[in-house]
C-alpha cells in the first residue's frame, strides 16, 4: 500500500513579497489556509510543513502551532530535496504530494484525482503541468520518494536541488511522468501568490468567496472571473489596500 503525505514548502525569504506566507488574507494568515486544504485532502497519510533553517522563517513555523497534526522539518533554503526527503523520513512516506505556501487557492479536488491517478499508473512523478488548463495557483504535483532519493544521490546541480523538476525532465525514459490536462483551457486565470499586485487582487477573490465556501474550489473561481475578470489578470491595474509593511523590490 503506497503511502502518500503532503509537504508544503514555504519561507519567509521571498524578493517579490516579504513575508507573503503569513500576510493576513481574509483575517487569517495565507498559510492557514493552504494547511485548511491540504488537511481536506483525504488520500494524505499525514501532513509536514518544510521550512528553511534560520530565525527568519520562524514565523511560518508560530503559525503552524494552531495546527499540531502538521509535522515541522526545517532544512537548507536553497536545498529543496533534503528538506523533502526529511519529510518523507519523518512519516514514512512512499510518495509526496508538492504544495506551495504561496498557493493559498490549492484545489483539494484536483489533489485527490491527482494522486489517484499517479496510484493507478505507477509514474515517478505527477503533475498539472503550467499549460495544464486549469487556473495558475490551484495546482499540486506527486513525487516518488524513490526518485526524490535518487535526485539526492546524483543531482550536483542547485537548480536541480532547489527545483527537482529539471532532474525528472532530462531523464524521461527513467521517470516517467504523468502530466494533467483539461479544456476549456483557463491558465491564463492567475491565484498565484507573487507579487503586491497579486495580493491585493488575491485578497479580494478570498473576501468574496470564502465567506460562503471556504474551500472554494477551480468553478468558484471560473465563475468569479466571468463576473470579475480583473481580479485573475496580472496586466490589470493594482486594486485594494496596501500589503501590511510593504513589498520588497
Amino acid at each position: 500500500m503506497t503511502k502518500v503525505v503532503g509537504v508544503i514548502q514555504a519561507r519567509l525569504t521571498s524578493i517579490r513579497l516579504k513575508r507573503k506566507a503569513v500576510l493576513p488574507l481574509a483575517g487569517r494568515p495565507v498559510i492557514h489556509h493552504l494547511f485548511d486544504r491540504a488537511l481536506a485532502i483525504k488520500s494524505l497519510e499525514g501532513l509536514v510543513l518544510a521550512i528553511p533553517e534560520g530565525a527568519d522563517h520562524d514565523p511560518i513555523a508560530e503559525a503552524a502551532e494552531a495546527y499540531p497534526q502538521i509535522k515541522i522539518v526545517r532544512g537548507p533554503d536553497d536545498d529543496l530535496v533534503v528538506r523533502f526527503l526529511k519529510a518523507a523520513d519523518a512519516t514514512g512516506a512512499d510518495a509526496l504530494l508538492r504544495m506551495w505556501g504561496d498557493c493559498p487557492a490549492t484545489d483539494p479536488r484536483l489533489a485527490e484525482g491527482l494522486i489517484h491517478s499517479y496510484l493507478n499508473t505507477g509514474v515517478a512523478w505527477a503533475l498539472y503541468p503550467n499549460d495544464s488548463g486549469y487556473p495558475e495557483g490551484v495546482e499540486t504535483q506527486v513525487l516518488s520518494v524513490e526518485a526524490l532519493r535518487a535526485i539526492d544521490r546524483e543531482a550536483v546541480d542547485p537548480k536541480e536541488r532547489e527545483n527537482m523538476l529539471p532532474f525528472f525532465t532530462r531523464q524521461t525514459d527513467r521517470f516517467p511522468a504523468l502530466r494533467l490536462y483539461r479544456k476549456p483551457d483557463r491558465t491564463h486565470l492567475k491565484c498565484l501568490l507573487d507579487t503586491e499586485p497579486d495580493y491585493r487582487r488575491i485578497s479580494q477573490i478570498f473576501d468574496i468567496l470564502y465567506p460562503d465556501n471556504p474551500l472554494f474550489g477551480v468553478a468558484d473561481l471560473e465563475a468569479l472571473a466571468e463576473r470579475r475578470p480583473e481580479l485573475f489578470d496580472r496586466n490589470a491595474p493594482a486594486i485594494g489596500a496596501p500589503v501590511p509593511g510593504g513589498a520588497s523590490g
